[in-house]
């Protein structure tokens, strides 16, 4: 039987406790560009065709977290399959595919991974034409890093289910694909089953110091960084941005293929007080190392709105 896969990660929606703080902050210091709001929730673009990259609607801070990750396939016919996968799994899911309303229309299904977190899968959405990459403005989301308590399982469900494919494995990190771009998810380690941070591609190195000025100019130090990572070779920049949101600056993300070859811990080794290529600064400061752990996925986040 043929496997269908999803093609990148879309979106993520946001549940935050200042609306209003939010909003500034990913308009006019982040530089999304907002392009709906309906029934309090906010939509922002980047410059390449997604409808939006990031929504924010307002919570308590006790339900404030990371609603959903939204993925992208390339047809009904690719959804409905994917819905089948998924339901060979037993986790919760919210439904049949079916037309979906609100900003950016679409069709699709929500549900939860064995960790309890929240996704869904759309097509056919109201998209944008490309505005092209414009220096200084991410163009679309890159990846978002989830810590896991169980990994295996989660890397199992994502690959059986939804056909991630794994291009790197550290001591501390799965690296998986269901695109050129070298990760779209990355499967932490750890503890939790939180949100690790949420990653926003730039059109190049220039872009992100550039951003990284620009945050530095508004507040916001750079947590870690400039460097340029291992598995993806990358460049980056990390920040905590309102409420202490783990979020981060990239570029340059290695494209590969199926030839690519799987590296393992060992192949991803560092000096001593290094942990990526330019070593400029030691690692993650105490600050986001603490964010990387605070964001949990709401409850309900994996029921989508019916028409």
């Amino acid at each position: 039987m043929t496997q269908a896969s999803v093609n990148a990660v879309r979106s993520v929606d946001l549940a935050v406790r200042d609306l209003d703080l939010a909003r500034s902050f990913f308009t006019d210091v982040w530089h999304l560009q907002e392009v709906a709001s309906d029934n309090g929730t906010i939509y922002l673009r980047a410059t390449d065709r997604y409808f939006h990259v990031i929504s924010l609607r307002s919570a308590s801070p006790q339900e404030a977290g990371l609603v959903r990750i939204v993925l992208q396939a390339d047809s009904r016919q690719a959804v409905d399959l994917i819905f089948e996968q998924v339901g060979r799994f037993g986790t919760a899911i919210d439904g049949a595919p079916r037309s979906l309303h609100g900003p950016g229309g679409g069709y699709g299904f929500g549900f939860k991974d064995p960790e309890e977190r929240n996704f869904a899968v759309v097509c056919e959405v109201d998209d944008h034409p490309e505005s092209g990459a414009q220096v200084d403005r991410p163009t679309r989301l890159s990846h978002v890093n989830l810590n896991c308590r169980e990994n295996d399982a989660t890397f199992g469900f994502l690959s059986a289910a939804l056909g991630f494919k794994l291009s790197d494995q550290t001591r501390q990190f799965r690296f998986i694909r269901c695109n050129a771009d070298h990760h779209s998810l990355v499967l932490g380690f750890n503890d939790n089953a939180n949100l690790n941070h949420i990653a926003f591609e730039m059109p190049d190195l220039d872009s992100v110091m550039r951003g990284i000025g620009r945050m530095r100019d508004h507040g916001y130090p750079v947590e870690w960084g400039p460097g340029r990572h291992g598995p993806g070779n990358n460049v980056f920049a990390y920040f905590c941005g309102p409420g202490e949101l783990p979020i981060e600056y990239t570029g340059e993300m290695q494209q590969v293929d199926d030839s690519y070859a799987v590296g393992k811990p060992e192949d991803w080794t560092w000096p001593p007080g290094r942990l990526d290529h330019w070593g400029i600064t030691p690692g993650p400061s105490a600050r986001v190392k603490a964010a990387q752990a605070l964001f949990r996925f709401t409850e309900s986040g994996y029921r989508l709105e019916r028409d």
